[in-house]
């Protein structure tokens, strides 16, 4: 019984300690629009429902970036709002597009916005939706869900520890 007890508990902070490392990279790596890329793909969490019909407020995305020769006219792409101080992601349907060279594209898309192709994170052919890792990594990512998942369970972890080397010392 206590074997697999051990096991049981080993495997819970395994777990525990993957979704640790995973949000705290997540946290840190994240850009001024809350966006955080890993591996060539980008990573939101849809905060508010600009995105709406076609994603669901707290979707987990991956974005794969798209060569600027894919994306066409008509097909609906991710993009930052450089033009105004919000910072935000937005998702609209591109209705026009310039070629100014071999790198550089310029979209215009359905709102009226001009948008530079460094400026385009990926089309909606080429973003995986997770609806319930986004839930969660809503949660765990906001200030007090960090604090009472995250730092609360290693602070009394490592208090614990600093107890367990206390009462060593004090048995020798």
């Amino acid at each position: 019984m206590k074997k697999g007890l051990k096991i049981v508990i080993g495997v819970v902070v395994c777990l525990y300690l993957i979704v640790v490392v995973f949000t705290t990279g997540f946290l840190l790596n994240r850009n001024d629009y809350g966006v955080s890329s890993f591996l060539g793909r980008d990573l939101l969490i849809v905060e508010d429902n600009n995105l709406e019909p076609d994603y669901k407020e707290h979707s987990f995305l991956i974005i794969k970036k798209v060569d600027n020769e894919k994306i066409e006219v008509g097909t609906k792409a991710f993009f930052y709002d450089t033009y105004s101080n919000e910072h935000k992601i937005k998702y609209a349907e591109v209705t026009k597009k310039d070629k100014i060279n071999e790198e550089e594209t310029t979209f215009t898309m359905k709102d009226n916005s001009v948008v530079s192709s460094q400026y385009v994170l990926g089309t909606e052919n080429s973003v995986t939706s997770l609806n319930s890792l986004g839930q969660f990594l809503y949660v765990v990512q906001s200030r007090w869900g960090f604090l009472f998942i995250v730092v609360f369970p290693l602070f009394l972890a490592f208090m614990y520890e600093i107890y367990a080397i206390y009462k060593e010392v004090k048995n020798k």
